[in-house]
């Protein structure tokens, strides 16, 4: 079954206006509001524990992944 070009494109229009509208509202809770300082901390602790997660995932792949014998 092929998906629906016209849902696709809903679906990746609805993406994109979330993300800009989240973005507006990150910003505004930074710059206009008494939260900015706890804002930035909960971001950079997002971030870090997000590049951790990759390199965690990446150990843990290569630790069980089964060695390919040469023959």
């Amino acid at each position: 079954m092929k998906p629906n070009p016209l849902r696709t494109k809903v679906t990746g229009i609805s993406i994109l206006g979330i993300s800009i509208i989240g973005f507006i509202v990150y910003l505004y809770l930074i710059l206009a509001t008494q939260w900015d300082i706890l804002l930035i901390k909960i971001t950079i602790i997002a971030a870090v524990g997000a590049v951790v997660s990759v390199v965690a995932w990446i150990g843990y792949t290569m630790t069980t992944t089964p060695i390919a014998d040469k023959e």
